[in-house]
């Protein structure tokens, strides 16, 4: 009671507004005290499992609930988080159980299968396995989250010489602003029909979580190895991309280059036939011998003998026909030649160090600006005149820490020392206001005994020394004489209360 009693006492003497700032410094160091305490005795959550469906978050938690285990449920309860020294152990718990199930199991459904089973029964569970197969298969592709597969076949019977078409339909659900190309939506269609026996890729449908139909003829021209000018243009450009990118990477690093490249492509088919003539170049095209004889007859002797014999004259002709001497090419343009090339880049060439980050930190780079751009020009081959633009920015990185299980860094590390170490600074801060009153019990102590009346007074209203006082009683009277002058209300009410007492 002794406590209480000096608190009221204290409490008594203060003003208004220091009973008010007291109550405020009270209030905000519990405050304090509590969002303290637990912060310190919350554990460092780290991320088990994500993008879990309803029924298996719901196993995972039960498990980890008798396991005596705190957790928490994040995004709409698809991602579970637990303290970090229990993450590995509870991952290998739960992989002992069989958790996570995943949303597709597979050729799995067979593995439970009972015997006795009808070939109806057998046969829907082929099928199911088939499409949750497929649906494994499809969300392996970049920017697809969740897949479903529904296949329909048209069985063959006794009243039916032929079986019916066998269809199936694809339902997506994509990343947030994610766009999947007209060849990847190709692929898909290709992959379902090449699975199910008796499908062609005509009756695939492939739409999305939203509802759009992503599948049309132009996909199943380019499925069956044909495909559109649009098509073919997205499709050098990003070789011609990747290309640059790729040989950038191996110098900068991964994350580190973005190019980007437009393409003009002639995609007209000519068929070109020249014929030249030279007449120099003559050529024989024709000739003809004609042939001919011609006897003549015999002379007679001057003695009168018999006529001699007569002779034979042989004639040829050679006729023979030229041609102008010609030259026919045939040369056949096939479409796809690149007219005219524009490229855009940016690159990151700062050097990667651990001041890299630091304000006034080091500005070298790795090469200059100018070497980029000639790299890009010689290996796409780019004219002087062609558009090419690289800028060199710094990239920005998010933070991934959260997502990804490595060793912490030391900003973690001292967070960690912050929330061990807030019990003590709670235990300082009531050290300080403890002082804090004790403080003012002091003062108060003080001024009552300051306000002690000596045993005389002299004429004029002078103190008089009490035999032998010491230094110290002066210095007491000039603190009563100056609170006399100050507040001459508090010390005639001190008297009063004295008097009282006594």
């Amino acid at each position: 009671m002794n406590i209480f009693q000096k608190i009221t006492a204290v409490w008594q003497k203060v003003s208004l507004v220091q009973r008010a700032l007291l109550i405020a410094i009270v209030l905000t160091f519990i405050v304090i005290g509590a969002l303290l305490t637990n912060w310190a005795r919350r554990p460092d959550m780290r991320m088990l499992y994500q993008q879990l469906s309803a029924e298996e978050a719901s196993k995972i938690t039960e498990k980890i609930s008798e396991k005596g285990i705190v957790y928490e449920l994040r995004n709409g309860g698809t991602t579970i988080y637990v303290p970090k020294e229990k993450v590995y152990q509870l991952r290998l718990d739960m992989a002992k159980e069989g958790l996570p199930l995943g949303g597709q199991g597979g050729y799995r459904i067979f593995d439970n299968e009972k015997i006795g089973v009808s070939p109806f029964v057998q046969n829907v569970n082929l099928k199911r396995a088939l499409q949750e197969e497929l649906a494994k298969s499809i969300q392996m592709i970049d920017g697809v989250v969740y897949a479903r597969v529904h296949i329909v076949t048209s069985e063959q019977t006794l009243f039916t010489s032929d079986a019916g078409k066998t269809t199936a339909s694809v339902v997506l659900r994509l990343r947030p602003g994610y766009r999947l190309s007209a060849l990847n939506i190709a692929a898909i269609t290709h992959l379902v029909s090449g699975s199910v026996e008796g499908l062609i890729s005509e009756y695939v449908t492939v739409i999305d979580s939203q509802g759009r139909l992503l599948s049309s003829q132009s996909d199943q021209s380019l499925a069956s190895g044909a495909g559109t000018v649009q098509d073919y243009r997205e499709r050098v450009e990003q070789n011609l991309a990747n290309k640059v990118e790729e040989m950038l990477t191996t110098v900068l690093g991964p994350g580190r280059a973005t190019v980007r490249v437009s393409a003009v492509i002639d995609m007209n088919s000519v068929n070109i036939a020249t014929e030249t003539y030279d007449p120099v170049a003559k050529v024989a095209s024709k000739e003809e011998i004609t042939t001919g004889s011609e006897t003549e007859p015999g002379t007679a002797s001057a003695s009168g003998s018999a006529a001699a014999t007569g002779s034979t004259k042989k004639d040829e002709t050679i006729i023979t026909e030229y041609e102008v001497g010609k030259t026919v090419k045939q040369e056949i343009v096939l479409p796809g030649e690149i007219r005219s090339l524009s490229v855009a880049a940016f690159v990151d060439l700062s050097v990667a160090d651990a001041n890299a980050g630091v304000a006034g930190g080091s500005s070298a780079m790795i090469m200059e600006l100018s070497d980029v751009e000639q790299i890009i020009r010689n290996a796409l081959g780019l004219k002087e005149n062609a558009l090419l633009k690289v800028v060199n920015v710094k990239f920005h990185r998010p933070d991934v820490d959260a997502l990804v299980d490595q060793e912490p860094s030391s900003w973690p590390r001292y967070m960690a020392i912050a929330r061990h170490a807030s019990l003590g600074i709670m235990a300082v801060c009531a050290l300080l206001v403890l002082r804090m009153f004790r403080g003012a019990k002091r003062k108060a102590a003080a001024i009552a005994g300051a306000g002690q009346l000596p045993r005389a007074a002299g004429p004029g209203g002078g103190l008089l020394p009490g035999g032998g006082e010491k230094p110290e009683s002066l210095v007491l009277r000039q603190q009563i004489t100056s609170a006399m002058r100050s507040n001459p209300g508090q010390v005639k009410q001190l008297f009063a209360s004295w008097l009282e007492e006594r």
